[in-house]
């Protein structure tokens, strides 16, 4: 079989599509690093939410912390709303949609599994509260998308890998069937349909999950919110159109900044819809504190060395503070009271998500690339296939 795409770098070419692909190319030489920083302080902000109230509602005899930092949790939104502006970054810049899936996948998995891993051994060993979900289940967790079959979750904090991964095969369905070829046309018409859809949805079965504990959510509402992202499409979709606000100019910027607003208004008129107003409040302020970061041209604290540090960790802190950090407050708490016993369980899941970053995250993601790569080749040269990236 030959497949050849030499044809796709001459003739005329979709509107926006040479805008689209030179924006992804300049991007790659000029890093947004404000970005890092929004992700570092969203890392944290979760972390803090666990080890307050979250670690309390596990381990409900030690001793309570004054405050609960339950805001943190809204640390999710923040990655979602990054997540958009930085795949459809990378959408822009694939040339062959497995270039896009390799990345990803050698990005998320050899991190993901280690620290699997490690949340399997720590909780069968020391029996870790609502851990013990049986040997099946842990296995299924490998996939990373357990969720979306109604899997429970050995760590409480992949549900929200699933949903990435749903944003991350929507792109690559994109980039397959447009042959590497975004267009903001393109950009219009699929976040119009998914936010028409997702809002739809909410309208129709929000009192289904209204006030509701997740797991208590009738099953075939939650698979329906599941399968179409209904909660979260809004902020992907926000930051998609963030991302072409801050690299576009004139008439274009402004047409942009608008359609990321009006993306922000959805974000909080879903979760108003789904959750109550009180929750909306909180996703107002996180979308208000994206869009501003994205709009200004430098943002100097999210900039500074030890912000940066936790945004270069914060996937490995992300996927490895749970199970470690409780049981590290649990041993403690008694010995020398909680606050210091937080302080001693940050600093243990500090250093174990740079272990992770600069093991697996970082040499393990490389050699995972790198197979990946060599096991596509070998698929080119055993088919016949010669791609060519759109030019």
């Amino acid at each position: 079989m030959q497949v050849s795409r030499q044809g796709l770098s001459s003739g005329k070419r979709p509107p926006g599509y040479r805008a689209l692909r030179e924006i992804g190319d300049s991007t790659v030489r000029d890093r947004f690093k404000e970005l890092d920083g929004l992700r570092g302080i969203a890392a944290l902000f979760v972390v803090f939410s666990h080890f307050t109230g979250g670690y309390d509602s596990k381990y409900v005899a030690s001793e309570p912390f004054r405050f609960d930092m339950y805001w943190g949790a809204y640390g999710v939104q923040l990655f979602f709303l990054i997540s958009g502006f930085v795949i459809l970054m990378s959408g822009c810049t694939s040339r062959r949609p497995s270039d896009f899936v390799i990345s990803r996948a050698a990005r998320l998995y050899p991190a993901y599994w280690l620290a699997l891993c490690e949340s399997i051994v720590l909780s069968v060993a020391f029996a870790v509260p609502h851990t013990d979900i049986g040997w099946v289940n842990r296995i299924l967790n490998f996939a990373m998308v357990q969720r979306l079959f109604l899997v429970p979750n050995v760590d409480e904090v992949y549900w929200t890998l699933a949903i990435e991964m749903q944003f991350y095969i929507l792109v690559f369905v994109i980039l397959w069937i447009t042959r590497c070829r975004l267009t903001d046309k393109l950009l219009y018409w699929i976040s119009g349909i998914w936010l028409l859809v997702a809002f739809c949805i909410a309208l129709v079965f929000g009192g289904y999950s209204r006030g509701l504990d997740p797991q208590l959510v009738w099953a075939p509402v939650k698979m329906l919110l599941n399968v179409f992202v209904v909660q979260w499409a809004p902020f992907f979709i926000t930051g998609m159109f963030a991302f072409r606000a801050r690299y576009s100019s004139g008439p274009d910027a402004g047409k942009f900044w608008a359609l990321s607003c009006l993306g922000g208004a959805f974000a909080v008129l879903m979760h108003a819809t789904l959750h109550g107003w009180t929750e909306s409040v909180w996703v107002l302020g996180v979308v208000l504190i994206f869009l501003a970061v994205v709009a200004r041209r430098k943002t100097r604290v999210l900039l500074l060395g030890p912000v940066q540090w936790f945004g270069t960790i914060s996937y490995s802190l992300y996927i490895g503070h749970v199970v470690l950090g409780n049981l590290v407050i649990h041993w403690t708490v008694d010995s020398v009271g909680r606050p210091l016993a937080m302080c001693i369980a940050f600093v243990v899941v500090g250093l174990n998500a740079a272990v992770l970053h600069y093991t697996a995250e970082t040499r393990g993601s490389r050699q995972t690339k790198e197979l990946l790569l060599c096991l596509r080749a070998r698929i080119d040269r055993r088919f016949g296939i010669r791609e060519v990236g759109p030019q």
